[in-house]
């Protein structure tokens, strides 16, 4: 099925039904085990961006996959993201549907890792992956981060948020929100 936030975004395939008006959606073809936003993760992410004000800021969607976070950004009037992913398939699915949802104009997939974003400069990132690799580079994403910029943080169990929210404070980030859903959090750090 679809994927519904909160009746204000649809995240659904091309054979399903589309958005009703005044609706934002987000079309991504289904292939393999990246999803279609079905994770409680992705409903999340989706859902804190919508509210985030991204609008005319520059972003990074880490660990991108499909493209759907980046996506809903650039819906949400960011005016560009980066959307990197380690794995050559997801960096095909991500090109894929950002033309499919015509944001290809403001969305680069870079394929890599966190060296990618190297020299980067980010006023909100996005980071849906998980515990070991958010730990062990949020002082790439600390870097990158603009002064009042915001990070989201998800891919983790409920039980690994003081973790994540302790690993965020010894990067000079402060946690502001966690959200839950499913067993499975969220957390909204600032850059002071």
């Amino acid at each position: 099925p679809a994927v519904d936030v909160e009746g204000r975004l649809l995240i659904r395939a091309p054979f399903h039904d589309p958005a009703p008006e005044g609706v934002m959606e987000v079309v991504v073809m289904p292939k393999m085990s990246f999803g279609t936003g079905h994770h409680a993760t992705t409903w999340l992410v989706s859902r804190a961006v919508l509210d985030l004000g991204v609008a005319g800021r520059r972003g990074l969607d880490m660990g991108s996959g499909t493209g759907v976070l980046s996506i809903v950004a650039a819906k949400c009037g960011a005016e560009h993201v980066d959307a990197v992913d380690i794995d050559d398939w997801a960096d095909a699915n991500c090109r894929e549907n950002i033309a499919a949802n015509g944001v290809a104009d403001r969305i680069t997939p870079m394929l890599g890792d966190v060296r990618r974003i190297a020299g980067r400069h980010y006023g909100f990132i996005l980071a849906n992956i998980n515990r070991n690799i958010l730990t062990m580079d949020m002082p790439a994403y600390a870097e990158a981060l603009d002064t009042g910029g915001d990070l989201l943080m998800s891919g983790f169990l409920e039980e690994d948020v003081p973790v994540i929210e302790a690993r965020a404070r010894a990067c000079g980030l402060d946690p502001i929100e966690v959200r839950m859903r499913d067993g499975w959090a969220m957390v909204h750090v600032k850059k002071a």
